[in-house]
This record gives C-alpha cells, structure tokens and sequence, in this order.
C-alpha cells in the first residue's frame, strides 16, 4: 500500500505537468500520458498481487470457511482487534468483547471494546470502545478480558490494565441490554496492584455465584505468574478479593475455567512451548484443588507453543467438555505457522481427544501472522461460533469467526 501511495500522486504531478504543454504538443502530451500511466498500472501489480492472495488465503479447517466479524477500524490507535471472547445472550443477541489498540503491548494503547450482532453472527457492529488507554496513562494498555451472563441475563465484563511490571488493574462492567450499554461495577477489591491479569469466562456457577479466575502479575507478587479466583453474589455487581488456587513452581497464566456436572475444570497456559495445557479442578467448589500438569497435549509433532486456553461445557449434554486448542508453530513442519483444534472429554474422566481442526494458518499469510486467542459459544440447534483474531503484529488485524456443528465430524 506503501508503495500505491506514492505512485499515485507522481503520476497525478506528471499529467499535471503534461497538461500546461498540451496545447502547444497534444499528441506528445497523449504519449507522455500513455506511457506514465502504463507504467504506473505496472507497477502496482506485484503489489495488488501479493495483497489480494494474502486476504484470499483460505483459513479453513475441518468444518467450514472462517470470515471476518469485526474488521479492523481504519483508526490506526485502535485497528488491531485481538484477544475475544463471546457470549449469547437470553434474548439471543451475540455479544463480542476483544482489545482493541495499535499493537501487543504496555504501550500499545490497548482498549477494552465490544460489537454486538442481533442476527445470529451475520453482522457486528463496529468496535465500541468503553475505555480509553493512551501511552503516558497511569495504565497504558489494556490486556486479557473475561466475559459472561449473569443469572438476572445481564453481561458481566472484565478486562485488565497495565504499565508493564510497573502497575495494573481491573476493569468491570455490566450491561442489562445485551451489550448495548454500559455500567461500571465495584472492582476494587480486585484493582489497583492486588491482582494482575483476568482471563476466560465469568463462570456462572448454580446457587453460588459468578466466579471468575486470572493470573497474578508484578507488583501484585513478586512471581510471574500463578492462579487466582474471585466470587460475586450479587450478578457481577461488585466483587470480593482474590484467593489463590495453585502453588506450582512453573509460572502459569491465562487460566480458562468451566462449570461442569457439579465441579470447576480449568485448562491453564504453562511454560512457552511446552506442547501441552496444564490442567486444574475442584470439586467443592474452589476450595481444593487438583491439578495436573499434562492436562491436554497437542498431538502436533513439533515444538509449539499453546497460547490462550478455551473450554466450555456442551448445554445440551452437561458432562460433555469442548476445548479450542490454540497452537502457534516453532518448528517442522513448516507448511502453517498455526492451528486451532477441537477437543473433547468427559467432564469427570477427562480424557481429551481432538475431534478436528477449527483453523489453519497457511505460511502464505503474508504479514498477518499474529493469530489465535479462539473462543466460542454455544448459539442454536447444536451449533457453536467460534471467534479468533487474525492480522499484523503492528498493524491491522481482524476479529474472524465461524458457524459450526462440532458433532458434524462424527
């Protein structure tokens, strides 16, 4: 694009020129003309070329052809859209909410943002941004987000904030119009450098609460990483202060939890390129824990690395688990940088198997190489959506998204 935005105004300067002679030499006016507009349309073809294969790459797995849900504003402090999460509403509104800013980041001035879609995943509207991070801010950048509906249907988000190792905090709102506005709510216990990070579902947990889960980061502790969880009982509307749930030596971070047949189960990111998601549960509700280190590992051959861990109980069979699998490629083979996998267990045996692949992530992505982060929802007659982000690691980058049966590869 660099490259059209140059070309263009110096044949626009050239015809300008050309014309003050037309009348005196039209027909070498005319060649002039010819020949700086044909080299012009040459020179833009390698260009168009490489730009249009990279945007028609198919992305498809096992299931159907990825699209774009929510595309990249043209703002460029706010174009590149990553990390979403979404939920369906009991009036049946899908509600997305993702970071939005310039790039990954302290500094890239990451900003908590939703689009709504009223007719089934169709079409979104664009980004609402319901809080503004800028470098020189006490926080710079916003971070993780969790999502979920409360008992009363209103949708319950919370996102992170930080300024590296320096500072950080947590966010919350509600909506009780299915994502149209937006309230505050009490966080404070969880704010201002007595957590870290918040990540996953806000999990709606029968006759106790919301719950939801995140990792500490510095100056909340002087670890890197490690587990905790909050309770609300009042459907998001405030908060109470964090415990936490593992005391592994082995750093952890952006842990995904569900409620499933009468017990918490949780997938959590490790250590980098590990291949594998540790996993934890508990069966009086958070009040012990178990866990295991090779909970879930990716049958990928290679050495990889498994950002972003989902799961999500099917509610049609409540001891039936799905897990998206998110695999980012570090060695052979070298066809794709990435994929996004299915899983599923028994939410009491845990045996994870992979049912098929959501996504791939083709080599001839160009520049839009920084992927994943897939989330999904249930929607209507045994389908789910799945949402993941797609784009450049400083540039724009779109929130993509798919309509499927998981069962359909049975």
């Amino acid at each position: 694009m660099e490259q059209a935005a140059i070309r263009r105004p110096t044949a626009a300067r050239m015809a300008i020129s050309g014309a003050s002679e037309s009348s005196k030499q039209p027909s070498v006016f005319a060649a002039v003309m010819f020949r700086n507009m044909l080299c012009c349309c040459l020179s833009m073809v390698p260009l168009a070329s490489c730009l249009a294969t990279e945007s028609e790459v198919s992305l498809a797995g096992d299931f159907s052809e990825p699209r774009v849900l929510v595309a990249a504003p043209h703002d460029s402090s706010i174009r590149h859209l990553s990390w979403p999460k979404v939920v369906r509403t009991p009036d049946g509104t899908l509600v997305a909410a993702f970071i939005a800013g310039s790039f990954h980041g302290s500094h890239g001035g990451g900003c908590p943002a939703v689009s709504v879609s009223t007719d089934e995943g169709q079409t979104f509207t664009a980004p609402h941004i319901l809080k503004r991070y800028r470098d020189g801010d006490e926080y710079t950048s916003a971070g993780n987000v969790a999502l979920g509906v409360a008992d009363d249907g209103a949708v319950v988000l919370l996102s992170m904030a930080y300024n590296a190792n320096v500072a950080s905090t947590i966010d919350g709102w509600r909506s009780e119009d299915s994502g149209r506005t937006w309230q505050t709510v009490d966080v404070s216990a969880l704010a201002r450098g007595k957590t870290g990070s918040v990540f996953g579902h806000v999990v709606n947990v029968p006759s106790k609460g919301l719950a939801v889960f995140g990792h500490y980061r510095p100056p909340a502790t002087d670890k890197t990483g490690g587990i905790w969880m909050a309770w609300s009982t009042d459907n998001g509307q405030s908060w109470s202060e964090s415990q936490s749930i593992s005391d592994l030596d082995e750093p952890l971070v952006e842990p995904a939890f569900t409620f499933a047949d009468g017990r918490f189960v949780g997938l959590v990111r490790g250590a980098r390129n590990s291949g594998r998601y540790v996993q934890m549960t508990s069966d009086d509700f958070g009040q012990t824990w178990q866990t295991k280190i090779n909970g879930l590992v990716s049958d990928y051959p290679g050495t990889c690395e498994l950002p972003s861990p989902h799961i999500a109980v099917d509610p049609n069979r409540p001891d039936h688990l799905y897990a998206l699998v998110s695999e980012r490629y570090k060695s052979e083979p070298r066809e794709l940088i990435g994929r996004i996998v299915l899983y599923e267990a028994n939410s009491q045996q845990l045996n994870w198997t992979p049912v098929g692949e959501v996504a791939r992530f083709p080599k001839d992505l160009g520049r839009r190489k920084d992927i994943t982060y897939a989330w999904m929802t249930p929607v209507e007659n045994g389908r789910w959506l799945a949402v993941f982000y797609c784009g450049e690691a400083r540039g724009s980058s779109d929130i993509y998204g798919l309509n499927f049966d998981p069962t359909s590869k049975y």
